[in-house]
């Protein structure tokens, strides 16, 4: 293998963070190099693995081929369009991989749902995952839910391997530790989750650097962790805690924020909620893309 200069390594990934951006495991990446020659990584003096962003972007797409059925030795030697074409990747929008996944989902499929799932967060990346399949997914199990289409087990179902994957793809890369620090949370009372995965999911892909925190966090300890994190903005998910509450929760939080952080709201039950002036409502995981960005620039002084 051919040895890195110092510049290179500062532009590649060690074993175990190139396993958490590609969903493979190590053991399977050092089969891959050596039984396939998938990658052939960098090397340091010590002998260490480096996996450069291109590395990266052809293990995803190698596990996209594997995901969809294909077997290793395969497509292991095949370039990044064959590949693509082997797994039917297409850059439109995959609205029509959902019905596939619901239908899974609606027989309880775990295997095939997840197998499916996989595959489009493996070909999409964990942003565009969260708002071209998540986003869509959820809100046609809601709306089938709510039409009695769907019983309660398959939503369960969803939500768990929802939780499970995006879960697993909410890991910090070399950029996003350079870009501002966003806790995600929700406040006491509000257990829904997934939107929120969903949205840290998104500041990241945007350049941030999210401090997931999960469910159900008192005010004091969402105070206390956005000040020892040094955080630039507190993202809130509200869903279904009364209206009074959140107004309460909103009110108290600006209050001790420090004056330069910023708080935004999302989630359905964020809309009616009585906001300060300085507190924004963010309508979307476009918007947060958005405001991620802006937060990013005006952190390095271009605006």
């Amino acid at each position: 293998m051919a040895q890195s200069n110092p510049e290179a390594l500062e532009l590649t990934y060690p074993l175990r963070t190139a396993a958490r951006l590609t969903g493979l495991s190590p053991e399977v990446l050092r089969a891959w190099e050596r039984r396939h020659g998938v990658v052939q990584p960098l090397r340091t003096p010590g002998g260490t693995r480096r996996y450069s962003a291109a590395d990266l972007e052809r293990l995803r797409m190698v596990k996209a081929a594997v995901d969809a059925g294909h077997r290793i030795g395969q497509v292991a030697q095949l370039d990044l369009a064959e590949l693509k074409k082997r797994t039917a990747i297409v850059e439109a929008r995959p609205e029509g991989q959902l019905e596939g996944i619901l239908e899974a989902l609606d027989r309880l499929d775990d295997a095939t749902a997840q197998r499916l799932l996989s595959l489009q967060l493996s070909a999409l990346g964990p942003a565009r995952f969260a708002r071209e399949v998540g986003g869509p997914l959820l809100y046609e199990i809601g709306d089938r839910w709510a039409n009695g289409r769907m019983g309660i087990a398959p939503e369960h179902l969803a939500t768990g391997l929802l939780r499970s994957l995006l879960g697993s793809a909410l890991q910090p890369t070399t950029s996003s530790l350079l870009g501002p620090r966003i806790v995600f949370a929700t406040p006491t009372g509000e257990r829904h989750e997934i939107g929120l995965l969903m949205a840290a999911l998104t500041a990241l892909g945007a350049g941030g650097c999210p401090l997931y925190l999960g469910l159900e966090l008192p005010v004091e300890d969402l105070l206390g962790a956005v000040e020892r994190s040094g955080a630039a903005a507190l993202a809130l998910s509200l869903v279904t805690i009364p209206m009074a509450q959140s107004t309460r929760t909103v009110s108290a939080l600006r209050g001790g924020l420090s004056e330069g952080v910023r708080l935004w709201l999302g989630g359905s039950g964020a809309r009616g909620v009585e906001l300060p002036g300085d507190v924004q409502y963010i309508e979307g995981l476009e918007a947060l893309e958005q405001q991620v960005v802006l937060l990013r620039l005006a952190g390095t002084g271009t605006t």
